[in-house]
């Protein structure tokens, strides 16, 4: 097998057990908010959404973007990891304690004590995320993608029991916060059981420079885009109180969540191959637009059926009194459509080592982002949703110009892709629309009227793939590398003897 092959293959093996690690990942965290929420209140998932920004924005600079550097680095030594290990620890403890520092500012900013105190809690949360940075990003860089596989179902599942539990027996907001801890502290243990490697006392910081610098960008990126993901909490929290961004705060997670739950871990698979062939623009070229076709195709017909079913799909998930967060929810899945492309440009930024560039333009979108916020809270939560859906459209033809220019892939191609899902998408809203209409269709039970939305959708997307060649290329290829999960005996047409 030549190496070419053999990139292909852990590539492909990655997306299938990664992908298998988020089906489990994103039932457990649907079922945990599903859950949860039918035992504690709005108000109580109202403070956990008055920290998340602060968390948020903490955790933005604990990392400093070394995970992405050290998958992207070209060579990496023993004495750099153990550096990076410590440089990680430390910024963690630091973190910690601002945290500490800043639960009475909270609490008096919010004028909910409840805040400040859960705010001083999630330090702890935070010191114990630190020592498992350095193995994670190890374990990426070597494309051990079963390893992380198994360490997301481990901890998803761990999660949603031990939160569901804190719940039944709390029966507070408490119970939210001590789910994140045991999140952090049973990921830790399962990273360190995974990577052998141990740090050692004492580091030389002599060899990490580029690599940080190379953080710091990414960074500033992430800094400016936690704002404009975040801030929207903060101003609603601040304008309408904890039961309207808790009913913000779930529809964001019901939404948008399960759609970072698929792209943050095909970003753990496509960053270290891209960065593998990023000196071949061609195969860089095919993995990317391979990569995109897929996700286009199997996310955003979802996505749009749950959009379609919207007004009936969150009371029937969550309870009644979560009937308000529907229009809510409504514009977020047109957002979580409108963020699907976009969200790999950084995969472009990153492997092409354009961090700084990326940073820009973060800064850029965060500011649309976040005038679009403060414009529609006039109008409430539904009034911020919507805002955000508009400003994340009108960005799209400036990011795919930026993110592209450098790179072998094309603005054309970042259009083309979504136009099946958005195709099938509009065949399923037809037919939903013609069941509505027949008094058997107005009396149909919820999950029967969510599978229609989803099964016109997906046939409806496949169909209008198949209608050009590239379409039907591209699937014959997808099912080409599917064919790499399956033994070599059985890949060449015939059982070989052991």
């Amino acid at each position: 097998m030549t190496k070419t092959d053999e990139i292909g293959r852990k590539a492909t093996r990655g997306m299938a057990s990664t992908g298998l690690a988020q089906i489990v990942k994103v039932f457990t965290t649907m079922a945990t908010t599903i859950v949860v929420a039918r035992i504690l209140s709005p108000s109580d998932y109202g403070v956990a959404a008055m920290v998340a920004p602060l968390m948020g924005l903490i955790m933005t600079f604990q990392n400093l973007g070394f995970t992405q550097a050290v998958v992207q680095a070209r060579e990496l030594g023993s004495e750099q990891s153990n550096a990076l290990f410590w440089l990680s620890v430390a910024i963690s403890i630091v973190a910690a304690l601002v945290m500490v520092a800043l639960a009475p500012l909270a609490g008096s900013f919010y004028g909910d004590a409840r805040a400040g105190y859960v705010t001083a809690a999630t330090g702890l949360t935070i010191l114990v995320t630190g020592f498992k940075l350095q193995h994670q990003a190890l374990l990426n860089r070597e494309m051990r993608f079963h390893a992380l596989s198994v360490n997301d179902i481990v901890v998803a599942i761990a999660t949603f029991v031990l939160t569901a539990l804190a719940a039944l027996i709390l029966k507070n907001y408490w119970a939210i916060w001590l789910g994140t801890l045991l999140n952090a502290v049973v990921s830790t243990a399962m990273m360190w059981r995974a990577y052998p490697w141990r740090p050692r006392l004492g580091a030389s910081f002599a060899g990490v420079r580029k690599l940080v610098v190379f953080g710091a960008n990414l960074t500033g990126f992430n800094l400016v885009n936690f704002f404009a993901r975040n801030l929207d909490n903060v101003i609603i929290a601040k304008a309408e109180g904890a039961d309207a961004v808790g009913l913000y705060d779930r529809s964001y997670k019901l939404m948008l969540f399960p759609l970072q739950n698929i792209n943050q871990p095909l970003s753990r698979v496509m960053l270290p191959v891209l960065s593998r062939v990023r000196d071949e623009p061609a195969r860089y070229r095919r993995v990317y637009e391979m990569a995109l076709r897929a996700l286009a195709l199997v996310s955003m017909p979802g996505i749009l059926a749950a959009a379609i079913c919207s007004e009936q799909l969150v009371p029937f998930l969550l309870g009644e009194r979560w009937a308000g967060a529907s229009p809510i929810f409504f514009w977020l899945s047109l957002t979580a459509i409108v963020q699907c492309v976009p969200n790999t440009t950084g995969w472009l930024y990153i492997t092409s080592g354009n961090t700084r560039n990326m940073m820009y333009w973060g800064m850029f979108s965060s500011t649309v982002s976040i005038v679009s916020f403060v414009i529609g809270v006039r109008w409430g939560a539904v009034g911020v949703a919507c805002a955000y859906f508009i400003g994340q459209l009108v960005t799209l033809p400036l990011l795919y110009h930026y993110a592209t220019r450098g790179t072998p892939v094309s603005q054309r191609f970042m259009y083309l892709v979504q136009l099946p899902s958005l195709v099938g998408g509009l065949f399923a809203w037809g037919v939903v629309e013609l069941v509505r209409e027949t008094a058997a269709g107005r009396a149909l039970p919820t999950i029967w009227l969510l599978m229609l939305a989803v099964t016109a959708s997906y046939i409806g997307a496949v169909a209008a793939q198949a209608c050009t060649s590239g379409g039907r290329q591209a699937m014959l290829e997808m099912l080409r590398l599917a064919a790499n999960l399956l033994p070599d005996r059985f890949r060449r047409g015939k059982l070989q003897p052991r």
